[in-house]
């Protein structure tokens, strides 16, 4: 069951009458349209948790190579493996699309296409970008280094929100630390790759891809599109998936574990470069999940409440559910924006900050399975969310967080968000949002250093040398 949603600015629906029961849900998501991040930088959240390695002395230079490169050096065998990984997703994943035969990756020899022949076989964007670089906090890149523009790196016609990093280029067989090309990775995800995939997003290759419609999120919106690859709804009411079955077709686990295998393949054929970006690429959906607005299609409001307003709606009275969905958007905004600025204003001042003192810390490390993103990570992420979600509208400026008519995305005052809830509520204030976010993203520093280690330990030469207790 699809949905066409249009953005908060102006909303329309064209489902049915039909599917009055799950109008309200079916709109609720479409607030996700404009804020299909999770985390805003994640390179930010991503190094302080590699940081926890450094004992190992893994995280070693490695020589950069392009993709092209890496591609035509392991072909034969990437093909079966492909293969393999598509029998897998279709086995345990019961949402999942097969792959549609004609793009099945084959081994041709054929240098020239067989970029487009591997995005094509893992259905991403086929216009995604593979620079060869490694992302710096604006103003710390190397004295002298060249520099790749926004547009060089990310799909997005407008990339201003990637103003904060300095993209430093690295020539191919330049070496690199592993640190650095995962954490530039882990940002990746968010420059397009999954944008444009499903049928109904008007793309040649979404027509191709086997997807179907986009289940939820506005299918006419590029951030919008790549909602259903970042989001996982897994815990919800047995009643709001009755409702709404369509909220069960999404597809961060099936990247993750694309990309975990990706990276334990390319190290078993000695392209350790190749290794640490598809690591970080599958970072990146596992950090998605610990934010509990990417794993909540409400936070705040109880199931009843939802279905009260949904009520309400079949009746004509359409305001509480166009209220709600301006609301959720704003806060998860909100959060977002209040994120970046606190992390970023402690790196830049070298200060401690108890997100980066979390993010650091040595935790008992759980062994690594394929059902942990949703079993654990998105469980713990959700239950979370009505806690995060009123000390946002306790503490956030109440224009920005509980007012339905405005779009904060227009807002440029949004950029003061940590400075106005200072000077409103003080500095007690901030400690608690600070708090809370340090417990959601302390999911990601425990379950992403099981994933890193899942892929390390799977090859002898790659095992820890250092493990939290």
């Amino acid at each position: 069951m699809g949905s066409h949603c249009f953005d908060t600015k102006h909303r329309k629906r064209s489902c049915s009458r039909r599917l009055l029961p799950c109008l309200f849900i079916v709109a609720m998501v479409c607030g996700f349209a404009l804020n299909g991040d999770a985390w805003e930088h994640h390179p930010l959240i991503t190094e302080p948790v590699l940081e926890t390695f450094a004992e190992s002395g893994l995280l070693r230079p490695t020589a950069v190579v392009t993709l092209q490169d890496f591609l035509v050096a392991v072909e034969g065998p990437l093909a079966g493996f492909l293969l393999d990984e598509e029998d897998w997703a279709r086995a345990h994943l019961p949402w999942y699309a097969p792959l549609p035969e004609d793009l099945v990756f084959v081994a041709t020899g054929t240098r020239e296409d067989i970029v487009a022949r591997f995005f094509r076989a893992i259905r991403i964007n086929p216009n995604t970008k593979t620079p060869l670089y490694y992302a710096a906090l604006s103003g710390q890149a190397p004295a002298g280094a060249s520099l790749l523009a926004n547009e060089q790196v990310s799909l997005f016609p407008d990339s201003t929100a990637l103003d904060s990093f300095d993209f430093v280029a690295v020539l191919p067989g330049g070496a690199l630390n592993a640190l650095d090309i995962i954490a530039t990775a882990t940002n990746e995800p968010d420059y397009g790759m999954d944008t444009g995939l499903f049928e109904d997003n008007n793309t040649p290759f979404g027509a191709a891809y086997g997807f179907g419609n986009q289940p939820f999120g506005n299918p006419g919106l590029d951030y919008g599109s790549q909602a259903p690859f970042h989001i996982g709804f897994y815990h919800e009411s047995p009643l709001v998936f009755f409702f709404a079955r369509f909220l069960e077709r999404t597809y961060p686990e099936y990247r993750i574990r694309l990309f975990k295998r990706l990276s334990e393949f390319a190290f078993q054929h000695d392209q350790d470069y190749w290794g640490w970006r598809f690591m970080g690429w599958g970072l990146h959906y596992l950090a998605d999940l610990s934010m509990p607005y990417h794993t909540t299609v409400l936070p705040g409001y109880s199931t009843l409440r939802m279905l009260w307003i949904n009520f309400l709606d079949i009746l004509g009275f359409s305001r509480p559910v166009d209220n709600a969905v301006q609301l959720v958007s704003n806060r998860h905004l909100a959060i977002e924006r209040y994120q970046r600025i606190v992390m970023e204003r402690a790196l830049r001042t070298k200060g401690d900050h108890i997100i980066f003192e979390r993010l650091s810390a040595e935790y008992e490390t759980p062994t690594y399975r394929d059902e942990l993103p949703r079993e654990v990570l998105a469980r713990a992420s959700n239950s979370m969310a009505r806690r995060l979600d009123r000390a946002i509208e306790k503490y956030m400026p109440a224009d920005f967080v509980d007012n339905p008519g405005i779009e904060l995305a227009d807002v440029e005052a949004v950029e003061d968000i940590v400075d106005m809830v200072e000077d409103t509520h003080g500095a007690e204030a901030v400690a608690e949002l600070d708090a809370l976010l340090a417990d959601a993203l302390e999911l990601f520093a425990i379950y992403g250093r099981s994933f890193i280690i899942g892929i390390l330990d799977a090859h002898n030469d790659l095992q820890l040398t250092h493990r939290a207790p």
